[in-house]
């Protein structure tokens, strides 16, 4: 039980549930625009977060079933709680930590 506590990557999991699912959901409740909360939260800090990610899943060494957890967070929020738009930036949060990923492995 405790080798499987050490094991447990909290930079992974905690920021996927922070900028996958709370981050975006608070996001709506804020009295600023549509696009403003589109810009600022979408595309700006959760596509900061997935370049961070994808370097942080390369130097950990991490499976490749990890690109997978924050989009997959991601998407679980946006078909709860979010517009049906919201659903494609799984996909490209996906794309943008695999390329920040694979583009350190060519350094």
């Amino acid at each position: 039980m405790m080798n499987w506590i050490k094991k447990v990557d909290y930079y992974l999991w905690g920021g996927s549930l922070l900028f996958g699912v709370l981050l975006p959901v608070l996001g709506i409740k804020l009295p600023i625009t549509h696009a403003m909360w589109v810009g600022v939260f979408l595309v700006i800090i959760n596509a900061c977060f997935s370049v961070w990610l994808g370097g942080h899943l390369y130097r950990c060494q991490a499976r490749w079933w990890t690109l997978l957890v924050f989009p997959i967070f991601f998407l679980v929020a946006a078909y709860l709680w979010l517009p049906t738009y919201t659903y494609y930036f799984a996909l490209a949060y996906l794309a943008i930590t695999y390329l920040s990923c694979s583009l350190r492995k060519q350094d």
